[in-house]
């Protein structure tokens, strides 16, 4: 067994779930992620030394409900499957948080309580509004 490694900057949602920013991609590959997800729509994932899953999630713009369900579909795959995966986006703040939360409530929490439960584990956590109107629409058709 291998010590869990504390990164400044990296964010723990569960056991197979880190959350960071663009910058800490291979910070979180330090703390144990083996795959990585990348958020950001408005550029590549960089060539780093561990396989990335893209999904390009803009800000600021409004229905992306079946890009977010994609990402976190794909999440819910790689962590069933006991793979610890690092999800970043720029400033890893409001995608990042976005699919967290909706990874949550796949997972069987409400909206209100997978919110509350991200803000916990990253407190700098908040959706765009656009992408938090995508997470309420998430909800009903989950409900």
């Amino acid at each position: 067994m291998t010590a869990e490694v504390t990164v400044v900057g990296v964010s723990r949602l569960d056991d197979h779930v880190l959350l960071a920013d663009a910058g800490l991609a291979m910070a979180m590959v330090a703390a144990g992620a083996r795959r990585l997800v990348d958020l950001r729509g408005e550029t590549k994932p960089p060539g780093l030394p561990v396989p990335i899953d893209h999904f390009p999630i803009m800000d600021l713009e409004p229905d992306q409900d079946e890009m977010i369900l994609s990402a976190t579909r794909r999440l819910v795959e790689l962590t069933s499957a006991g793979v610890t995966v690092g999800v970043y986006c720029q400033a890893g703040i409001s995608r990042t948080s976005t699919v967290a939360i909706a990874y949550l409530m796949l997972g069987g929490e409400s909206l209100n309580e997978a919110a509350r439960a991200v803000r916990q584990a990253r407190p700098q956590a908040m959706p765009a509004p656009e992408l938090w109107h995508s997470l309420e629409r998430i909800a009903l058709l989950l409900a």
